[in-house]
């Protein structure tokens, strides 16, 4: 049997979840679905990656997905109980740094700084997005949001 890739799209529903979890999953907006996935790969990857960095969008278009998305992920289980997640992991990788090496060590805290700068920007897409989408002017024009 045949399967079709998901890679990176948005699902209005898990292929084989049963009704009680998918009442806990997180809404999606079925016309931004539809557009999401309608999206090349290149292009998806592109705006999940300027999101995540916090960086604006070329386009009013492209920052109107941004928004969306980044909605979209701050409605997901990840993004709301990350700091009972992240606490823990931290802690653990540390102690796993002291037993391991420093360079572990190092490892670990570069990964909790990507992890906390990305919920961050999820945060801020709209702030970051607001020029592009005001004017509809490009990108290069639009000074980066201050932290």
């Amino acid at each position: 049997m045949a399967r079709t890739t998901t890679t990176g799209k948005l699902l209005t529903k898990a292929p084989s979840a049963k009704q009680a979890k998918m009442a806990k999953a997180p809404v999606v907006d079925a016309e931004f679905a539809a557009e999401w996935n309608s999206l090349e790969k290149v292009d998806r990857r592109q705006i999940r990656r300027l999101v995540r960095i916090g960086r604006p969008q070329e386009t009013a278009a492209d920052a109107r997905l941004a928004v969306a998305f980044a909605a979209y992920q701050r409605s997901r289980a990840w993004y709301r109980f990350f700091y009972l997640w992240i606490a823990p992991l931290a802690v653990a990788g540390l102690i796993a740094g002291v037993n391991l090496h420093p360079i572990f060590i190092g490892m670990v805290l570069g990964g909790l700084a990507i992890a906390y700068m990305s919920r961050r920007n999820y945060k801020r897409a709209d702030k970051i997005n607001a020029p592009v989408l005001a004017d509809g002017t490009n990108a290069s024009s639009v000074a980066p949001a201050a932290a």
